[in-house]
């Protein structure tokens, strides 16, 4: 059910992103001179996490951008977003457990820089844009909690099995290639969609009680294993000068 609800999302989102690329290749015009350096700022914010969580009750997530217009071709970008997961029957844990719980939940940060590789028109404070980019992304002190799982070990309480608790926080950092289209719909008001390959760079392993803490996912990130790709559908309005 899992396998055909994510194919869903991917065939709608290269439907969409065809549609959009087509509306920005009738409205583009040709290359001229920026006019300015600064033409204004989109204040993005991702629709897709709560349409998910209707789905899926075991994660919620919110995230909001802003992105900065310079010369229609560069945009800074700083991103701010909160997730949260019950991961309880996912958690790659070595031995399988019941009655177990695993719960994270935290804010993430990134910052980054895209670049615009479609026709521009200069005319114009906000028009559609294609574009590529990087991001760094840091949850820098996100909670868990693990209840309920098991340690094997022959050597006390006669062979039986113990199971141990935990809670606290950690961090995480990872890295972002993106691609994305961003259209205008309504004045101002624009849609976009946007595709993200991340890259784990570290997530901080935890002691408790002698039992290092090993962390399967990162709010922001997603499943340490699975979690590569990601996707965006926004919402933004454009702040022109």
């Amino acid at each position: 059910m899992r396998s055909i609800f994510s194919y869903t999302w991917r065939t709608i989102s290269f439907l969409l992103l065809l549609g959009m690329v087509s509306t920005a290749e009738a409205k583009g015009k040709n290359e001229g001179s920026p006019e300015k350096t600064f033409y204004g700022m989109y204040v993005d914010i991702d629709i897709l996490h709560p349409i998910l969580h209707l789905f899926n009750s075991n994660r919620m997530g919110v995230n909001a951008d802003i992105q900065i217009d310079l010369w229609h071709k560069l945009y800074p970008t700083i991103l701010v977003g909160y997730d949260w997961f019950d991961a309880s029957s996912e958690y790659s844990y070595p031995i399988p457990a019941t009655n177990n719980q695993y719960k994270i939940n935290g804010t993430y940060f990134k910052i980054g820089a895209l670049y615009n590789i479609w026709k521009k028109n200069y005319e114009k404070q906000n028009s559609p844009i294609a574009y590529l980019g990087i991001n760094y992304g840091i949850s820098p002190g996100f909670n868990y909690t693990i209840e309920n799982y098991p340690i094997n070990n022959s050597y006390w309480d006669n062979g039986n099995d113990r199971s141990f608790s935990a809670d606290g926080h950690t961090t995480a950092q990872w890295g972002e290639i993106v691609g994305g289209v961003k259209t205008p719909i309504v004045k101002n008001f624009c849609l976009g969609f946007e595709v993200m390959f991340k890259t784990l760079l570290h997530i901080k392993d935890q002691n408790s009680d002698n039992n290092i803490i090993h962390q399967s996912y990162a709010p922001g990130f997603g499943d340490k294993e699975a979690g590569k790709w990601g996707f965006r559908y926004t919402i933004s309005y454009f702040f022109h000068l």
